[in-house]
């Protein structure tokens, strides 16, 4: 099976310079754990992720343990009173750009799902972009969209 076979191609995108916060909101209403960052001529320049923010958290509080479960984490931080509501402010003023992941692997429309699901695989991805021949956003594959491919 085909990549273009079971890709979504509504994809939700963000720009490089967009605020952290935007990024949050659009993950959070769309249920989603990472965008992909493009320039205003629809090219990949990066991928952002609920990780990418997360991690940025820990760095700043090293003595909390932080889990994946972002409730959670916002109530631990909240206990730090000022100092959280400073580091907020601080993550509230970087740009995507701050935390993406620049080098981004992605698959043609052409590609199997087999192939898709060795990078994501190798790369320990949960999705890849699908990009056209001129290397322009076309979709998205991710490992719920492979998993419904071969349910099929």
């Amino acid at each position: 099976m085909l990549v273009k076979e079971c890709m979504t191609t509504r994809v939700i995108t963000i720009f490089p310079d967009s605020e952290i916060l935007d990024a949050v909101k659009l993950m959070v209403e769309n249920n989603i754990s990472g965008l992909i960052v493009v320039d205003k001529n629809n090219k990949v320049v990066g991928v952002i992720s609920e990780s990418d923010i997360v991690n940025a958290l820990k760095s700043s509080f090293p003595e909390i343990s932080i889990t994946s479960n972002i409730s959670l984490s916002l109530l631990l931080l909240l206990k730090k009173g000022l100092q959280v509501y400073m580091e907020a402010k601080k993550l509230a003023k970087l740009k995507v750009k701050d935390l993406m992941t620049k080098k981004v692997f992605s698959v043609k429309p052409e590609d199997t799902i087999e192939e898709a699901a060795r990078i994501m695989s190798e790369k320990d991805g949960k999705r890849l972009p699908v990009i056209d021949e001129n290397n322009n956003l076309v979709g998205i594959i991710s490992r719920s969209d492979i998993l419904k491919a071969l349910m099929k």
